[in-house]
């Protein structure tokens, strides 16, 4: 996978914002035009990286493996469960915020903690298996070392 591919979501996730800008702005009429803006270019770039978290959630549950930086990478089943995890944060989180949109606030109040949990829960498990987190390449593949 290039990069162009798999750093898409930075670039497709704040397009799906913008193309939705005048839904958007509708629900936050009440501000001066200015601010509707910066508003929606601030939510704009904040789904590009939750797309990309996606992403990497997608990378670890289906191929088992979370990048750790300094060349490293989280593999097998520790990679799985932040994977998931990651990926049911995202889609709570996603539903949470339809159904606060619709003025559904208790019930998205409830999926946007569970949402929290499981963020919480991949982050807990990402930051255990760095320490036994394995180099991508073998010494050969290293340059200047």
């Amino acid at each position: 996978m290039g990069r162009w591919a798999y750093y898409s979501p930075l670039w497709l996730g704040p397009l799906l914002v913008l193309a939705m800008n005048e839904i958007l702005r509708a629900k936050i009429a009440f501000l001066e035009p200015r601010l509707q803006w910066l508003l929606i270019i601030l939510v704009a770039i904040l789904f590009g990286l939750k797309c990309q978290v996606l992403m990497i959630g997608a990378q670890g549950a289906f191929a088992q493996v979370l990048p750790v930086p300094w060349g490293k990478s989280i593999r097998g089943g520790a990679a799985m469960l932040g994977g998931w995890l990651l990926i049911v944060w995202f889609t709570l989180s996603v539903v949470a915020g339809l159904l606060h949109y619709e003025n559904m606030s208790a019930v998205a109040l409830i999926l946007g903690l569970l949402s929290l949990a499981t963020l919480g829960g991949a982050i807990v498990v990402y930051v255990w298996n760095i320490p036994a987190a394995i180099p991508d390449f073998g010494r050969e593949g290293r340059r200047g070392f």
